[in-house]
């Protein structure tokens, strides 16, 4: 009952802490296998979603640690950060299935040269350096249109989420 009630957050949950597609079930798996074995530590009172949760995120800092023997991990710099984010916002809803369309949608309707900067640096893991060179522009002009794009992308997701919520 409680894989049935909580794996489409958990996966959705281990997605946005940089891991790669194909790893995420097997994390998630791992992590509802690690909960069952340490049942005797959690505590009802607590929020199962929660633990199960920081479960995962130790799983996701122990790949980090992995790292050099297989790569589960899009990017060691991104996850860093998004275990930090997810710790300070732990008791925010995880995202879904449905927040990741979203995501899609928001990202077709970029400019071309903004889908490709956005793609170069999260997927290809170029750098502001690189990808300077690559778009002929400076690191610092890089660096803002990133966060521009980031700023883009994040309206559009909370416009179209308020427009699914209606």
């Amino acid at each position: 009952m409680l894989v049935k009630e909580h794996q489409a957050g958990l996966r959705a949950f281990i997605r946005r802490l940089g891991v790669r597609k194909d790893a995420v079930d097997d994390l998630a798996q791992e992590a509802f296998l690690l909960a069952h074995l340490e049942m005797e530590n959690f505590r009802a009172s607590e929020d199962f979603g929660k633990w199960l949760r920081g479960l995962a995120r130790n799983l996701v800092r122990n790949e980090l640690r992995k790292l050099a023997r297989r790569c589960r991990i899009v990017d060691e710099g991104l996850t860093q950060h998004l275990l930090i984010q997810a710790e300070l916002n732990d008791d925010e809803k995880p995202y879904t299935q449905e927040d990741f369309e979203v995501l899609q949608s928001c990202l077709s309707k970029l400019p071309e040269r903004s889908k490709h900067l956005i793609m170069n640096r999260y997927e290809d893991n170029l750098n502001a350096t690189t990808l300077a060179e690559k778009f002929k522009m400076t690191a610092t002009a890089v660096r803002l249109a990133l966060m521009r794009i980031r700023k883009q992308l994040k309206v559009c997701f909370e416009k179209q989420a308020i427009d699914v919520g209606s």
